[in-house]
């Protein structure tokens, strides 16, 4: 018998989406597709108990392969609100039809899609955008189908739908909170899933947290996966903010307590007048080494690579040999009936490949290659921030910015 699921999403922050013109914004199949597999895959990893081969066979028998065949699901796209475009050149505005300029955090964030300050030298504005975007809100449904699915292969498909509208996103910075899809409502429709129990949508971050956990109930495999998933290591933080005017300004929010704890800033400054807590020294004076003196790599490589220091490629830091390592940290905007709500999620995972079997994986540091540390280690830096959001530790008010509700999600 056949099976009919439809899924209905909300966009929440601004979707960054190329097609064909990649400076027009598009909202597209093969994207949402593709971000429904990611999320499919974090789930598969404690399912299938780790077993690679399994999660590939299982995957390919869902979605297609050029080796396993057509896919054992058809999906299409059905209702889409009005789309509203955003064009190059445009400043972004923290909602639609408002004047405020989105805020100094969520351009952070937003690096490489708008300008972070106005330079008269380029003559561009703060939030003017070098890509195209839609903007939020707008809703749309996915509709699904399939014969003779498996059962348990069927709930998989349904637990990914949730975890893509719970933790995710679509389109370029949806790990920084751009693209945030928000699942308002899952239909299923077919005999074989009439003993499941029917989908609600969470009203509030309470509700949110327990869906949260319902996810990370399933994720009970120790150690860290081969590739990013959730695991019985990943951490998941909720954050709403009282006076929040929006999804834009509670990821601004977000943004500006990541700077306040990242960066270095310039003239002992952040955010233009915020005093730096050059919480990272070392890494500020590993870099003004001579390049022969380094012996060790930055702290901060646990939020990604690539990244520089300093001025040209001579101080970029990347994986040797690979192009880059995306952040492990997840940055999610919800809208629930209450407000928006921030979800920050830290799937730790095997953070790089080595060459050799028994090797370390090796990190180049402007040009000098450097062994990584084991992940233990490596990850502190991110676990230090998700505490400083709970304020767990060792000094007082350690959060700076005005969040309301800060929990950590418990399974």
């Amino acid at each position: 018998m056949a099976i009919q699921i439809e899924a209905q999403y909300r966009l929440t922050t601004p979707l960054f989406c190329g097609g064909a013109v990649s400076s027009a914004a598009e909202l597209r199949l093969p994207s949402f597709k593709g971000v429904l597999r990611f999320w499919w895959r974090a789930l598969a990893w404690s399912r299938c108990e780790g077993n690679l081969a399994l999660i590939q066979q299982q995957e390919d028998q869902l979605f297609g392969s050029a080796t396993g065949g057509q896919a054992r699901v058809v999906m299409r796209l059905g209702s889409i609100s009005r789309l509203d475009p955003i064009a190059v050149g445009d400043v972004l505005k923290e909602a639609r039809g408002d004047q405020q300029v989105v805020g100094m955090g969520a351009r952070y964030l937003g690096y490489g899609l708008m300008a972070a300050f106005p330079s008269a030298r380029t003559n561009t504005q703060a939030g003017q955008l070098s890509r195209g975007a839609l903007q939020a809100p707008l809703q749309f449904t996915v509709q699904l189908r399939s014969s003779g699915l498996d059962p348990g292969l069927l709930e998989s498909l349904l637990q990914a739908l949730i975890a893509l509208g719970t933790l995710g996103g679509m389109g370029s910075r949806s790990r920084k909170g751009y693209g945030s899809l928000v699942i308002e409502s899952l239909t299923v429709d077919g005999e074989s899933t009439a003993a499941r129990e029917p989908w609600s949508a969470p009203r509030n971050a309470l509700e949110l947290a327990g869906s949260i956990a319902e996810l990370q109930q399933q994720a009970n495999r120790k150690g860290l996966p081969e590739y990013t998933a959730l695991s019985s290591s990943a951490r998941h933080v909720v954050l709403t903010a009282e006076d929040s005017r929006g999804p834009l300004h509670l990821l601004d929010l977000v943004g500006r307590e990541m700077v306040r704890y990242r960066s270095w800033g310039k003239d002992g400054k952040v955010l233009r007048d915020i005093p730096s807590e050059k919480n990272f020294r070392h890494d500020h004076d590993l870099m003004k080494k001579r390049s022969d003196q380094r012996r060790a790599h930055p702290e901060r490589i646990a939020f990604g690579l690539p990244h520089n220091y300093g001025q040209g490629r001579f101080n970029e830091v990347s994986p040797a040999g690979l192009d880059r390592r995306a952040s492990p940290l997840f940055i999610h905007i919800h809208s629930c009936a209450s407000g928006p709500v921030a979800v920050l999620s830290f799937l730790p995972a095997r953070f790089l490949p080595a060459s050799d079997a028994g090797s370390r994986a090796q990190i180049d540091v402007g040009g000098v290659t450097i062994p990584q540390k084991p992940e233990q280690e490596l990850y502190q830096p991110v676990h230090a921030f998700l505490d400083r959001l709970l304020d767990l530790g060792p000094a007082p008010k350690l959060r700076k910015e005005p969040f309301t509700t800060a929990l950590e999600v418990t399974p």
